[in-house]
This record gives structure tokens, sequence and C-alpha cells, in this order.
């Protein structure tokens, strides 16, 4: 019942974000034909040696990308869709709790027999599995749009654009796209357990999500101590490249995974021993 209600009611979200990434993405594929272009990639390739280092770094020029591989190519533009998923990752268990609150309807849950642990279980899955719907869509619109980008047939490009090779690749982002996003959606259900608002808790999860931007850019530049600590969060240990060219870390990975399980079990602990008033 709780898990059809929160699965259900996600659509809407779901379809909106889904829009507006398809259009972004396929704005991004726009310029991969340049990439193709001697002359134009030649221009790209300076442009990029001119910047500073931490210029470099800060606006993710400092990964080693050939940008004339289609995989490669997907998976650095996806480094910037990745902020936007986290969003709407937060988002979904940001509002998962707190709206029953806010919209009155808590009154309604409990009028079933239902225990507050199965409430929470069934939220989690529920949300889990409208962000994996969430990832595939984008995937497949992904890979649909490789077919209609306008390639020259002079341009020097490997022609199986719909391979093996290039289908592992998209699996390989819907991973590591999934990996942040189950971080930042334990981070979101936490923050709803202990939220009455569904409304704050969406700008307070795109807010949080900015400011892990912010703090990645000023580690890159600051380096030292601040870099190590840096690349341990979700966008740095789940982007979409490394995964892509198979140079992620275990350690990471690992860090991110008891995130996970701590907000998690944060979560069932404090709504289990608040107070609900309906």
């Amino acid at each position: 019942m709780v898990f059809s209600k929160e699965f259900k009611s996600n659509m809407g979200k779901m379809i909106a974000w889904i829009l507006v990434l398809t259009i972004l993405i396929g704005l991004l594929f726009a310029l991969y034909p340049m990439m193709l272009d001697i002359n134009m990639k030649s221009m790209f390739d300076t442009f990029v040696e001119s910047l500073t280092p931490n210029l470099k770094l800060v606006l993710g020029l400092d990964e080693s990308v050939d940008y004339t591989n289609l995989g490669q190519y997907i998976a650095f533009i996806f480094q910037y869709i990745a902020v936007l998923v986290a969003m709407f990752s937060m988002q979904l268990g940001g509002n998962s709790l707190s709206k029953e609150q806010e919209y009155g309807t808590i009154q309604y849950l409990y009028s079933n027999p239902i225990s507050r642990n199965e409430i929470i279980s069934q939220k989690i899955l529920a949300n889990i599995l409208t962000y994996i719907l969430f990832l595939f869509i984008i995937i497949i619109i992904t890979f649909g749009l490789s077919y209609a980008i306008p390639i020259d047939s002079t341009m020097n490009v490997d022609s199986a654009i719909s391979t093996k090779d290039f289908i592992i690749d998209l699996v390989k982002i819907f991973v590591a796209l999934l990996g942040s996003g189950l971080v930042y959606m334990s981070i979101g259900f936490f923050l709803s357990s202990i939220s009455k608002s569904a409304s704050i808790s969406d700008g307070v999860s795109v807010i949080f999500v900015l400011i892990t931007v912010v703090l990645i850019m000023a580690g890159k530049v600051f380096g030292s101590l601040f870099f190590n600590i840096i690349d341990m969060l979700p966008l740095e240990v789940f982007k979409p490249f490394r995964f892509v060219v198979s140079n992620f870390s275990l350690m990471g990975i690992g860090v991110n995974i008891i995130v996970i399980v701590v907000f998690m079990l944060l979560t069932y602990l404090i709504y289990n021993s608040k107070d609900l008033y309906y």
C-alpha cells in the first residue's frame, strides 16, 4: 500500500526531470560532431591548453578524455549531468517522509495496520525503484540520441556507436550514477526524518548538492589534504568517466557504502522516536 502510493507519487517529478535532462543531453550531444572535425578539435585543444591548471580542474577538464571516442565523450558530459541527477535523487529521499506530515496524509497511513519501520522500508524501496527506472530511461534516451548525431561520413570516427563496447560504457555510466544517487538519497531520507516540510527538503537538497560541488572545486584548487577529503565525495568517487576508463577507487566506494548504511540507520532511529502530529 505505502510502496505503490509512494511510487505513483514520484512519477510526475520523474517525468519532469527526464524532460529537462533529455533537452540538456541533446544539446551537449550536438557538440560531439565538432570533436570529430580536425579544425574544431584543434581550436578546443588550444582553448583547454590556455587555461590555468586550477581552472581546468574546476571546470572538470582535468581528465585525459579522448573526446573523439563517443563512450568517453558521453562519460565526460555526464559528470555535469550527475549534479542534476544527484539533486533529483536527494529530493526523492528528502520529501519521502516529511510530505506525509505536510500534506496531512500521515493520518491515513496510521489508520492502517502498519509500523513505522514498514513505512520507511516501503518508501525506501519505492524510491530506489523510481531512481533505477529514471536512470534506465535516461540511458535509453542517451543511446537513442547517439543515432541522431549528424556525423559527416568523411570524419574519422568509430562507426560502431551501437556496439558491445559502447553499451558497456553506458552500463558503467548507469552504475556510477546509481552509486552517487544512492548516497544522496540516503542523506535525503535522513533529512526527511527530521523535517516536517517536503518543500523545505526540496530546497535543502538542491543547496546541499551545490555545496558539495563548491567543496569539490575548492578542494581541487587548494589541493593537499583537502583534495584527499573531497576525493571521497560521491560526485568524485562515482564520476562517470572514472568508471568508463576503470579508474575508480575501491576505498572511495567502500566509504560511500558506509555513508549510505549510516544515514539509513539514522533515518530508522530518528523517525521511530519522532513525535508525529496529525
